[in-house]
C-alpha cells in the first residue's frame, strides 16, 4: 500500500505545475519553503520581482485542504498575498482574497501567464496602445470566435500592424478565459524570428513566447512560433495531441498553407483549435482561394485607409515601358516561368537604362533602396549596371569596386544572405548613410552595408526595413498578390528619418494591378502613359580591364543582347490619386452602395448565427432587417439564387461563379454536347481558350511555343487530333460567341 506523505503530494504538485509550463529551476518565480517574518515557512511561494504574490500549501490525501486553506490564509496576511491554494496533488483550492470569494475547487493550477495576466492584465494595457482601427480587428476577431466560427482571417495592409493586433487577441482571448495556448505558423525561416521578437515586445513581460524547436520543454510555452515546413517535415506535427494549442495563427494565410502542407493546419482545426489567418493580399487562385477557405475576410484595412488616416508612407509612381517584349514567355496562370522571364529581361541595355533612370531621379548618391530582379543572374547583372553607372557619376574608373560594398546583391544561395539581410533592414538616418559612403571611398568598410539591395523573391515579403525611400521594380508580374506585397516594402513610415512618402519606380508598367487588392482607387483606371522621345542606346563599350588591386567578383553576363529604348513614362502623384477620384465619386457610388448592402446582409446573418447558433436562419427575420429575395438578387447580381444560396456565401460554404468561369463552364458544356469532343481533345481546347482568353492577342507562333503545349506533344499532336491547325484554332472563333444565357435557353427548349 502506497504511503500517503505530505513530501508525496508536494511531488504531485510539482508534476502539476510542470504540465502547466512552470520551470521548477526558476527559483526567483516559484520557491519552495518560503520564510515568513515570524520566520515560519510556507509550502510554495510565487514570487514577481521577489515579492510574494500567491502561497500553496500542501497536504497530504486524506487531510482537510479547507483547514490547509485557512493556514495559507494566515500565512497570506503576513505578506500581503491576495491569492492562495491548497493541494493534496490531485485535488486543489482557490481563494481569491481581495475579491473576497469562497474556496472554490478548480481543475488544474494556474499557468505563469494566467497568473501575471491575474494581478496585470495586459490585455488592458495594451488595449491602450493600439490604434482605433487595430482595436476594432481585436473586436471583430473576439466577435468571431465568439459567434462560432472555426477559421477566419484578417485583410490588413502591410504596415499596419498585423503582429500587434495578433497580439491583442491573444491578450483578449486570454483575459476572457477562452485561451490557453497558442501556436503562430509562417512560411519563412527569417519570419519566425522576427515573429518571435515581436510578440515578446508586446507580450513578453507575461507570457513565455518561444519558437518550437526538438527540445520538448519549448512546447510549454504561452505562444509557440514555428515554420509550417517545420512541422510538415516527417509529420512532426503528429508529436503534439491535435487539440495541444486553442488558437493557430497563420502568417501570409493567402499561400504554403494549402497543398501538400494542409495537413498540419487540419491536425489542429480538428482538434478544435481556432485558425486565424492574417494577411495584407488574399488569393483568388482555384488551387488556394482565401475566401473559399476562411470565408469573407471578418475585418479589412486597406493601403489607401492607411495613407489617408496618415499612418502609412504615401507612395508616388514613376512609371516607364521599354520596348522589350515579354509576350512568348510562358504564363503559368498566376505569374510568368522565371526562369525563361529572367532569360527575357536580363537585357545589358534593359539595365543599363533601369540604372541610367535610377541615378537620374534619386541624383549621384543612393538612397535606401531596394530592387526586385527576375532571376540571380538578373540581379547580379543589374546590380554591376547600377555600380557601373555610380562610377561614371563620380568620375571613377569603370572598373573600381567601391560600390560594392553598398550595392550589393542578396538571394537564398549566397551564405552570408542573412548578415547582409538583416544589415539591410537597420534604420540609417541620412547622416549615417553618408558616412558609410565615405567608409566604402577610403576603403574603410570591413564589409558590405546594403544601401541599394537587389534581390528576387527573398525580399517581398516579412522584410522590415523602414526607412525604404525607393521601390525600384525591374521584374514583371502578374501577380497580384506578388506585386502588392512587393510594394508593401516600401509603405511603413519612419520618424528616425522623417519619412513620409516613398517612391516607386516601375519598370513594367504594373501599377493598374494593385487596385484589385488593395481598392486605393475603386473604378479608376490609369490613363495611358504620354509618350515621349528618348535618344538611341548608345553602343556597348568593349569589355573593360579590371582593376587588379581590387578586381570584383565575378559577372555573368546575358548572352543576348538587344537596343533596348523607353516607349513612354509616367509620374502619378498622390494628389493626382486623390483628383480623379473626386472627379468620378458620383460614378461609383451605386458601387459602393452596393458593397455596403452586402456587407450589412454578411453582418445580419453573423448576428443571427451568433444569438441562435446552429439554428438556420430565418426568411422573415432577413425581410426584417431589408434584405427580401429580390434586394438580395439585386445586390449580388445573381437571379437565380435563393436566400439559402446568398446565406452559404456569406458563410464561406459556396460562392458565386465569376461571369468568366460562367462562361467557360457554357463552353465546356458546349464542346462535350455540341461538338462532342473526346476528353483528350477537349483538354487541348481548353488549353487553347484559356491562352486566348488570358492573353487575346497571343499569337499561333506564340502559342506553340508554350511548354504546357509542348509538353503534351505540340503541333503534331494538335493535328492528329483535330484534322488540322484551322480547324482547332476555329474551335475557339465559335466559343467566343457563345452566351451563356443563350446555351442555357437552348438546352431548356430541347428539354
Amino acid at each position: 500500500m502506497t504511503r500517503q506523505t505530505e513530501k508525496n503530494a508536494e511531488t504531485l504538485i510539482q508534476e502539476n505545475l510542470q504540465a502547466q509550463g512552470w520551470d521548477l529551476t526558476d527559483f526567483n518565480t516559484l520557491t519552495k519553503g518560503y520564510t515568513l517574518p515570524s520566520g515560519r515557512e510556507a509550502d510554495y511561494a510565487v514570487l514577481f520581482d521577489g515579492k510574494p504574490e500567491a502561497i500553496i500549501e500542501a497536504k497530504k490525501p486524506g487531510k482537510d485542504l479547507y483547514a490547509a486553506l485557512a493556514q495559507a490564509k494566515d500565512y497570506a496576511s503576513e505578506v500581503g498575498v491576495t491569492l492562495i491554494f491548497a493541494s493534496d496533488g490531485k485535488k486543489i483550492l482557490r481563494q481569491n482574497l481581495q475579491a473576497r470569494t469562497l474556496p472554490e475547487e478548480i481543475p488544474r493550477f494556474p499557468t505563469l501567464a494566467e497568473l501575471k495576466e491575474f494581478f496585470n492584465p495586459v490585455a488592458t494595457e495594451l488595449y491602450g496602445t493600439l490604434r482605433d482601427y487595430q482595436k476594432v480587428a481585436v473586436s471583430q476577431a473576439l466577435a468571431a470566435v465568439q459567434s462560432g466560427r472555426e477559421k477566419f482571417y484578417l485583410q490588413m495592409a502591410t504596415a499596419s500592424g498585423k503582429t500587434i493586433v495578433a497580439a491583442g487577441i491573444v491578450a483578449k482571448l486570454f483575459s476572457v478565459g477562452l485561451l490557453r495556448k497558442t501556436l503562430v505558423i509562417v512560411d519563412r525561416d527569417g519570419l519566425a524570428d522576427q515573429t518571435v521578437d515581436k510578440f515578446t515586445h508586446h507580450l513578453g513581460d507575461n507570457f513565455k513566447v518561444r519558437r518550437l524547436t526538438g527540445d520538448r520543454e519549448v512546447r510549454f510555452a504561452d505562444i509557440c512560433v514555428t515554420t509550417v515546413q517545420f512541422l510538415a517535415t516527417n509529420q512532426k506535427y503528429r508529436l503534439y495531441p491535435s487539440d495541444f494549442f486553442d488558437l493557430i495563427f497563420l502568417d501570409e494565410c493567402h499561400r504554403s498553407y494549402f497543398g501538400d502542407w494542409h495537413p498540419v493546419v487540419e491536425h489542429f482545426r480538428s482538434g478544435g483549435a481556432w485558425v486565424l489567418g492574417l494577411t495584407a493580399t488574399p488569393s483568388d487562385k482555384e488551387t488556394q482561394n482565401t475566401d473559399h477557405y476562411f470565408g469573407p475576410p471578418v475585418f479589412r484595412y486597406t493601403y489607401r485607409q492607411g495613407v489617408q488616416e496618415g499612418y502609412l508612407a504615401d507612395c508616388e509612381h514613376v512609371k516607364y515601358r521599354t520596348n522589350v517584349d515579354i509576350e512568348g514567355v510562358h504564363d503559368m496562370g498566376f505569374d510568368f516561368e522565371p526562369e525563361q522571364l529572367g532569360r527575357a529581361v536580363d537585357v545589358p541595355q534593359r539595365n543599363h537604362l533601369i540604372a541610367e533612370k535610377y541615378f537620374e531621379l534619386m541624383g549621384s548618391e543612393p538612397v535606401k533602396t531596394l530592387v526586385f530582379a527576375a532571376s540571380i543572374p538578373h540581379a547580379k547583372n543589374l546590380r554591376y549596371a547600377l555600380i557601373e553607372k555610380y562610377n561614371e557619376l563620380h568620375n571613377l574608373r569603370p572598373s573600381d569596386a567601391t560600390a560594392e560594398e553598398f550595392i550589393v546583391a542578396i538571394h537564398n544561395e549566397m551564405p552570408n544572405a542573412k548578415d547582409l539581410l538583416q544589415e539591410f533592414q537597420k534604420i540609417r538616418a541620412p547622416d549615417e548613410r553618408l558616412e558609410i559612403l565615405d567608409r566604402a571611398r577610403n576603403g574603410k568598410l570591413t564589409s558590405p552595408i546594403p544601401l541599394v539591395a537587389v534581390s528576387i523573391d527573398m525580399l517581398s515579403t516579412g522584410v522590415d526595413a523602414p526607412d525604404i525611400d525607393v521601390l525600384l521594380m525591374a521584374r514583371p508580374t502578374k501577380s497580384k498578390v506578388l506585386y502588392v506585397q512587393m510594394k508593401g516594402r516600401g509603405t511603413r513610415k519612419c520618424k528616425e528619418t522623417d519619412k513620409e512618402s516613398f517612391k516607386l519606380i516601375d519598370f513594367v508598367d504594373l501599377a493598374r494591378i494593385e487596385e484589385a487588392i488593395t481598392n486605393d482607387t475603386p473604378g479608376v483606371e490609369d490613363a495611358l502613359p504620354e509618350e515621349v522621345d528618348i535618344p538611341a542606346p548608345k553602343e556597348e563599350k568593349p569589355e573593360r580591364e579590371r582593376e587588379k588591386e581590387r578586381e570584383p567578383e565575378h559577372r555573368e553576363m546575358a548572352i543576348a543582347d538587344v537596343p533596348v529604348w523607353l516607349v513612354s513614362s509616367e509620374v502619378i502623384a498622390p494628389q493626382t490619386l486623390q483628383d480623379i477620384k473626386r472627379q468620378i465619386e458620383s460614378q461609383i457610388k451605386p458601387a459602393q452602395d452596393k458593397n455596403t448592402g452586402r456587407e450589412r446582409f454578411r453582418q445580419a446573418v453573423l448576428a443571427w448565427s451568433y444569438l441562435k447558433e446552429e439554428e438556420p436562419v430565418d426568411p422573415r427575420y432577413l425581410s426584417a432587417m431589408g434584405f427580401d429575395l429580390e434586394t438580395l438578387r439585386d445586390l449580388y447580381g445573381e437571379a437565380e439564387a435563393t436566400v439559402e444560396d446568398f446565406i452559404a456565401v456569406v458563410r464561406g460554404e459556396k460562392r458565386f461563379l465569376s461571369p468568366e468561369e460562367r462562361k467557360r463552364q457554357t463552353v465546356i458544356r458546349w464542346a462535350k454536347g455540341g461538338k462532342k469532343l473526346t476528353n483528350e481533345q477537349l483538354e487541348f481546347f481548353l488549353m487553347l481558350y484559356d491562352f486566348k482568353q488570358k492573353n487575346p492577342e497571343l499569337t499561333v507562333q506564340q502559342l506553340f511555343k508554350s511548354q504546357l503545349l509542348t509538353y503534351r506533344g505540340g503541333l503534331p499532336k494538335v493535328k492528329s487530333l483535330f484534322g488540322n491547325l484551322k480547324s482547332f484554332l476555329g474551335l475557339y472563333e465559335e466559343a467566343k460567341e457563345i452566351s451563356p444565357l443563350d446555351y442555357e435557353k437552348e438546352e431548356s427548349d430541347e428539354r
